[in-house]
C-alpha cells in the first residue's frame, strides 16, 4: 500500500445505518447478499448501497491511501464508471450500535464494449481474443472488523458469494489486480495464478500484479473450509443469506 494511516481504526471506517435488514432474523449476526446490479441498488437496499460507497472511501482513501482524494465524487464517495457494469455484494453485521457494513466487493462484468481494468493496467498479460464478454474481474474487496477472526470470516463470506454468483450465472475467466503481499495471503485460501509481473499502477498508487482465479478449485477450497457457504449462497440468490448468532447487548459486543 502507498501508506497506511494507523490512526484510522477499523471501528472508525465501518458505517452504521438505519436498516430493517435483520427485522425477520433478529438473532442472526451476519447477512450477506447482492445489493446492486449495474450501478442500481436492489429495491429496498438503497441505504445499504449508499453506505457501501462510504466504506470504500473510508478504507481506500482515509485508512490505506490506495486511492487519491481527487478521485472521489462530489459527494465524497468512491464511485467510478465500473460500478455501472458491476454486481455489488455486501456483508452486514447485526450489532448493538445498529446494522454495520463490514464487508463489500464487486464483480465487474466485461461485456462487449469495454475491456476490464486488468486489461488496461496489464495489457502484456493478454493476447487478442483471450477474453470474452462473460469474463469478469473481482474488485473493491473490503473486510473490516475490530476482531481479527470476524474480519477473516467476513472475507470468506465475500469469497463465497462471488464464487457462487460466477457459478450460478456461468460467467467466464475471472481476474483481479492485487498487491504482492495479498498474493501470499490468498494462496491456499483460494486457487490463484499470477499472470503478469508486479508493476506500478498509478490508479492504485502502488505496485500491483494481475492474477487469474480458478473458480472450480477455489469453490472447493472455500466450501471445504466453511461448511458449504457457496452452496448456501447459490440456493439463496437473489435473497440475503444469514449466518451466526448476534450478541445480545452492547456489553456482550464489547466483550466479544
Amino acid at each position: 500500500m502507498s501508506h497506511v494511516d494507523r490512526s484510522v481504526t477499523n471501528h472508525q471506517v465501518i458505517p452504521v445505518i438505519g436498516s430493517a435488514l435483520f427485522a425477520d432474523e433478529p438473532t442472526s449476526r451476519l447477512a450477506c447478499g447482492i445489493i446492486a446490479e449495474g450501478g442500481i441498488a436492489v429495491a429496498g437496499f438503497e441505504a445499504e448501497y449508499a453506505a457501501h460507497f462510504h466504506l470504500r472511501k473510508k478504507v481506500y482513501v482515509d485508512q490505506t491511501g490506495q486511492l487519491a482524494e481527487s478521485e472521489l465524487q462530489p459527494d465524497g464517495t468512491d464511485r467510478d464508471d465500473d460500478d455501472a457494469r458491476s454486481v455489488t455484494f455486501a456483508v452486514f453485521e447485526n450489532h448493538a450500535d445498529g446494522v454495520r457494513v463490514v464487508g463489500v466487493s464487486r464483480l465487474i462484468l466485461r461485456g462487449d464494449e469495454h475491456p476490464l481494468p486488468v486489461e488496461e493496467f496489464c495489457p502484456d498479460s493478454f493476447a487478442p481474443g483471450d477474453l470474452t464478454v462473460n469474463s469478469v474481474e473481482v474488485s473493491r474487496v473490503i473486510a473490516r472488523h475490530e476482531r481479527a477472526a470476524l474480519q477473516d470470516l467476513v472475507q470468506w463470506h465475500l469469497f463465497a458469494i462471488m464464487l457462487a454468483y460466477v457459478a450460478n450465472h456461468e460467467l467466464g475467466r475471472t481476474f483481479a489486480i492485487i498487491e504482492p503481499w495479498l498474493e501470499r495471503v490468498l494462496n491456499g485460501s483460494i486457487a490463484i495464478e499470477r499472470i503478469g509481473d508486479p508493476r506500478y499502477v498509478e490508479h492504485y498508487l502502488d505496485y500491483n500484479l494481475p492474477i487469474e482465479i480458478d473458480i472450480p478449485a477455489s469453490a472447493e477450497l472455500v466450501n471445504a473450509r466453511n461448511g458449504g457457504f457457496i452452496d448456501r449462497y447459490r440456493a439463496a440468490e437473489p435473497a440475503m443469506a444469514y449466518f451466526g448468532r448476534a450478541a445480545r447487548n452492547a456489553a456482550s459486543e464489547r466483550a466479544a
